[in-house]
C-alpha cells in the first residue's frame, strides 16, 4: 500500500490560524483554530498538532504575518496583534521536529502566489495583492514574478505613513494607513455603534450614518494608497483580499473610491477568499522542491 505523504501549508494571521492538508495537488481539508495573542506559541500549537495527528509529512510552509528573513526568522511589524519577540526560528523549530523541509514567506507574498496560480491573477503580468484584514499588507507580482523583498518593503503599505503626525500605529510609528484602515482601526472607530466586532459593523450597522462616514475615510486612504504604488511601480491591476477587504460593501466602497479618483486603477476581487496563503505555500513548496531540482 502506497504511504500517504502530505503537504502541510499554514497560515497565521492575526486572529485565526488555517491549516491545509494537500495530496496529489489538491487541497484535501482545512483545519481552523484561534490565532494566539503571542506568536511563537502558535508555533508550538502548531507542532503539538502535527505530531497528534499522526499523518506522513512530505514538506512544510508556513505563511506569516510580520517579517521572516531568509533564515527563517520571525519577528512582528505590529506588536499589538502577536506581541513582542524578535527572530524566532521559525523554520530551525519546525524542521527538527519533523525532520522534513520547512520554508516560511509572508502572508501577502504567499496569498499573491495564490491568486496567481489558482485565483484572480491567473492572466495578469503584473498585479499588486492588497489584504485588509486585522491589519493591512501586500505584495507584488511583477512580470509573473514575486517581487523580492531584498529590493523594497513595498509589500508593508499598511505602514507606509498616509497621515503627517497621525494616530500612532502598532508599529511604533504615527499616521499608518494600518492605523486608519484596517479591521482593527475601523473597530476602535466605531465603538459609539455598539456594533460586537468588525464584522457585525460590516453587516448589520452599514446603514449607520457614523459607519458610513468611517469606512469612507478608510477606504479613500485605501485608494490613495493605491494610487501612490501605482505611481511608484505603473501596476494597475490590484487584488484586493483579507476578510475585510471582501466585505461586500467595504469592497464597493474602495470601487467607489477608485472610480472617483483613478480610473486607470482595475480593480479585482480575490477568488480564493480565505485561502490564497495555503494555496501560495503549496506553491513556493513545488517551486522549491521540485523546480529548483529540474
Amino acid at each position: 500500500m502506497r504511504l500517504k505523504k502530505y503537504i502541510v501549508t499554514v497560515d497565521i494571521g492575526g486572529t485565526k490560524t488555517n491549516i491545509g492538508y494537500f495530496y496529489n495537488g489538491k487541497l484535501e481539508k482545512i483545519k481552523k483554530y484561534p490565532t494566539d495573542k503571542f506568536g511563537p506559541n502558535n508555533i508550538r500549537m502548531i507542532t503539538d498538532i502535527l505530531v497528534n495527528s499522526k499523518i506522513h509529512i512530505l514538506a512544510i510552509c508556513l505563511s506569516l504575518t510580520g517579517l521572516i528573513d531568509k533564515k527563517g526568522l520571525w519577528s512582528p511589524i505590529n506588536k499589538k496583534t502577536l506581541g513582542d519577540f524578535k527572530n524566532f526560528p521559525v523554520i530551525k523549530s519546525l524542521g527538527k521536529t519533523f525532520g522534513v523541509p520547512v520554508y516560511a514567506l509572508g502572508d501577502t507574498q504567499a496569498a499573491a502566489l495564490g491568486e496567481m496560480y489558482y485565483g484572480s491573477g491567473k492572466k495578469l503580468k503584473n498585479f499588486f495583492y492588497l489584504t485588509v484584514s486585522t491589519g493591512i499588507g501586500g505584495s507584488v507580482i511583477y512580470d509573473r514574478n514575486l517581487f523580492d523583498n531584498k529590493v523594497s518593503d513595498i509589500g508593508s503599505v499598511g505602514h507606509s505613513v498616509i497621515k503627517f503626525n497621525g494616530k500612532k500605529c502598532g508599529c511604533g510609528k504615527k499616521g499608518c494607513l494600518e492605523a486608519y484602515s484596517s479591521g482593527n482601526a475601523i473597530f476602535k472607530r466605531s465603538r459609539s455603534t455598539k456594533c460586537k466586532n468588525t464584522k457585525d459593523l460590516l453587516t448589520k450597522f452599514i446603514k449607520n450614518s457614523k459607519t458610513i462616514k468611517i469606512i469612507d475615510e478608510a477606504t479613500s486612504m485605501i485608494v490613495q494608497s493605491m494610487i501612490n504604488i501605482n505611481m511608484l511601480l505603473r501596476i494597475e491591476n490590484f487584488i484586493i483580499g483579507g476578510s475585510v477587504g471582501l466585505n461586500p460593501f467595504f469592497y464597493k466602497m474602495i470601487l467607489d473610491n477608485t472610480k472617483l479618483a483613478d480610473n486607470s486603477i482595475k480593480l479585482h476581487k480575490a477568488k480564493l477568499k480565505s485561502k490564497p496563503e495555503l494555496y501560495g505555500c503549496y506553491v513556493y513548496i513545488n517551486k522549491k522542491l521540485f523546480l529548483s531540482k529540474s
